[in-house]
């Protein structure tokens, strides 16, 4: 698709000009005149022009016309443009709150790649999502004993008005292999601070790999987290 010129335009104009002496169509379409280059006494006549004529009046006017159709046919060509994320400029802000951007949890935080995201339900998926953000995870599928499928039922595991679980996922992290993990600063116990039980550090923080991943895993589906290589 090419836009058209400023002289596209006039051209288009004039060629739809009745026929007849009166609008100049009879030899033609009107002139746009033509001005000197050259001084006369200075160059050759016979190898540069000097011949100038005035412009027709009608040419003028639509010429005048052409413009402010001109104008309208570059915005609707610009508009084009918008249409698609990685030729939009002027509507840029209106793409970003469409797709709720910037956000520090979303997956997908550059504009493009959100748009273009086609989602998925897989472990495959979620580790792509998660590698992305620099978190190395692996999962697995947490089924019951009780029941879930032949040869698994177990006597009394089920009772009257019973509901069957919602669909739960363990969700493994490496954080050795995670660069986005930042490690809590270790102390050393005080005396009588130490409880029977009691860690000597903090659990690993990876609430930044659990909120990216709340906004892809489907809301049915209950999350396990599970840290190793620490």
């Amino acid at each position: 698709m090419r836009c058209p010129t400023l002289d596209d335009t006039t051209s288009a104009l004039l060629a739809l000009l009745p026929r007849g002496r009166a609008w100049q169509t009879n030899e033609g379409v009107p002139m746009p005149g033509q001005e000197i280059g050259f001084a006369p006494p200075g160059f050759n006549n016979d190898a540069f022009s000097t011949v100038e004529t005035k412009p027709s009046i009608i040419w003028q006017y639509w010429r005048s016309v052409a413009v402010v159709f001109q104008y309208a046919t570059e915005r609707l060509c610009a508009l084009r443009q918008e249409f698609w994320c990685q030729s939009a400029s002027e509507t840029r802000d209106e793409w970003m709150v469409e797709y709720g951007l910037p956000d520090a949890c979303d997956p997908f935080p550059d504009l493009c790649t959100k748009v273009a995201a086609i989602g998925g339900a897989r472990c495959e998926y979620y580790a792509a999502v998660a590698a992305r953000a620099g978190w190395s995870i692996t999962c697995a599928d947490i089924t019951n004993d009780c029941g879930g499928s032949a040869g698994n039922f177990q006597a009394g595991c089920s009772w009257p008005g019973g509901q069957i679980g919602g669909g739960r996922l363990l969700i493994i992290v490496d954080l050795g292999e995670s660069l986005a993990y930042v490690a809590p600063a270790g102390a050393l116990p005080y005396a009588g601070h130490l409880q029977a039980g009691s860690g000597l550090a903090c659990e690993p923080d990876i609430s930044p790999l659990q909120c990216i991943l709340d906004r892809v895993v489907h809301a049915h589906i209950e999350i396990t987290y599970q840290t190793s290589g620490d």
